[in-house]
């Protein structure tokens, strides 16, 4: 598994596409071919290198000693197979990453620094960590903003005890994810670490759907849902950095693939950060960040058993379970929650006679709340109605964050009585009654469609994301 990247960076800017080369700054990175490199040199080993079909990638090697990759050359004579593995993956990658409309990683063809590879290929250095399985290294970045940056990638020799299959299986994990963050900085080094290692992950599922690092890792999201994405817990790597994964998972698969990029070229141009990035290209695309995180957090609440027929990923049977948190239906009853930032809160329900169910917070909207209807265990995202009304039968409450802001955000949820009705008015059994439960909305209501009703919408889109063919967006 993954446990990548001294800088972990991203983001893009067309403004860097015209013009004369800017100029480079000082060398930042040493390599394992020079003495002092930070994560470790071949000293006095002999080295070689491999040139991958395509000629855009380099792997050096040792010969001998700990950061040798294993001797088996069953692919071609006196090329060990690790090396030509290494080789076809990154140019998968490259190429993939060319078909999505990625700008190549820079060249470090002019690097200021004494040694560059002796090519302006893109360099992969195998070699032997002792706590992680790959970096990507920063040679040289030029000058100007945006930030942009030419570099190198470091990456496990045999992946003996990293969690793979295999020696082969770690390399088509890590080249990939690791040639992204040389993506990334090809438009802007200073993008948040979530992103950068969520989009990463994203991008080399791309290169290899069948291989499953990406859902490996996501049970450190679904196990906090509470916790703001872009907040991860404290410490230089965790999980939690690459389960965001699960995000530009949702985004490419609620819109399309070239949704991340526009993120990445959205954020070179403003530097506001990855989130008011998002803001701004699903500005662009007639939707919202309040709007897609509620969806996206219904989404995650329709995993592994409780992964409907139809609605919510395209793989959510594959992903994690989220647990939820048991909320009684009595009248009276009330439930209180402290949210932050866009993080989210599940709840199951359930009540064989129809009850009110509102949300209460502060005068500032800060949490939005949907109900999802379960059938037969399965949670029936692509119904999703607001929370405020009546309801019977099994459910899930999601309250989702809407704002940015990092201070506490106090809702509650109550069990309000459903009001009799009167002679000539109907009764909630003439209401269509949508998988065991019937919503109304409270008298007085608006019915402009809002967050909370515009997820049954998009939502409802959720039928033909799970239909949906991959699309390749040049």
């Amino acid at each position: 598994m993954i446990q990548a990247g001294m800088r972990q960076l991203a983001a893009l800017g067309a403004l860097v596409l015209t013009g004369a080369p800017a100029r480079a700054q000082v060398c930042e990175g040493a390599r394992p071919t020079q003495s002092g490199a930070p994560q470790g040199s071949y000293g006095a080993a002999p080295v070689d290198h491999y040139d991958s079909a395509s000629g855009r990638a380099r792997v050096h090697y040792a010969r001998s000693g700990p950061h040798a990759p294993p001797a088996a050359a069953s692919l071609e004579p006196d090329v060990p197979d690790a090396v030509i593995v290494a080789a076809q993956a990154a140019d998968d990658a490259l190429a993939k990453f060319d078909e999505l409309g990625y700008l190549a990683p820079l060249s470090d063809q002019a690097s200021p620094c004494s040694a560059n590879g002796d090519s302006e290929a893109v360099d992969i250095y195998l070699m032997n960590f002792s706590a992680a399985d790959g970096q990507a290294v920063v040679d040289h970045c030029q000058e100007g903003t945006p930030k942009r940056c030419a570099g190198f990638v470091l990456v496990e020799n045999d992946f003996k005890s990293a969690g793979y299959a295999d020696t082969a299986e770690g390399l088509r994990t890590v080249v990939p994810h690791e040639l992204f963050h040389l993506v990334q900085h090809a438009y802007d080094v200073d993008v948040e670490p979530w992103w950068a290692e969520g989009s990463a992950q994203w991008a080399a599922k791309q290169v290899y759907p069948e291989l499953r690092d990406l859902e490996r890792f996501l049970p450190a999201y679904f196990d906090n849902p509470w916790r703001p994405l872009n907040v991860p817990p404290s410490g230089p790597i965790t999980d939690f950095l690459y389960a965001t994964a699960i995000w530009p998972v949702y985004l490419s698969e609620r819109f399309d693939h070239a949704i991340v990029r526009e993120v990445f070229e959205q954020f070179a141009q403003s530097r506001d950060g990855a989130f008011p990035a998002t803001q701004q290209v699903l500005a662009a695309r007639g939707s919202s960040l309040e709007q897609e995180f509620l969806a996206f957090a219904a989404a995650n609440a329709a995993t592994a058993e409780r992964a409907p027929a139809e609605g919510g990923y395209q793989h959510a049977a594959d992903y994690p379970l989220l647990e939820l948190t048991p909320f009684t239906l009595s009248a009276g009853n009330e439930l209180m929650e402290v949210a932050s930032g866009l993080g989210a809160f599940y709840y199951s329900v359930s009540t064989p006679t129809p009850v009110g169910l509102e949300l209460e917070q502060g005068d500032v909207k800060r949490v939005e709340a949907v109900l999802l209807p379960v059938v037969d265990g399965h949670a029936q995202v692509a119904n999703s109605r607001p929370l405020q009304g009546s309801f019977r039968g099994d459910g899930i409450i999601v309250v989702a964050g809407q704002s940015l802001a990092r201070v506490d955000a106090p809702f509650t949820l109550r069990v309000t009585s459903v009001k009799p009705n009167l002679p000539g008015e109907g009764d909630d059994d003439d209401q269509p009654d949508s998988a065991g439960c019937a919503l109304s909305r409270r008298p007085g209501a608006h019915s402009k469609l809002g967050p909370g009703l515009a997820i049954a919408a998009m939502l409802g889109l959720g039928a033909s994301i799970r239909r949906r063919r991959r699309r390749k967006d040049a």
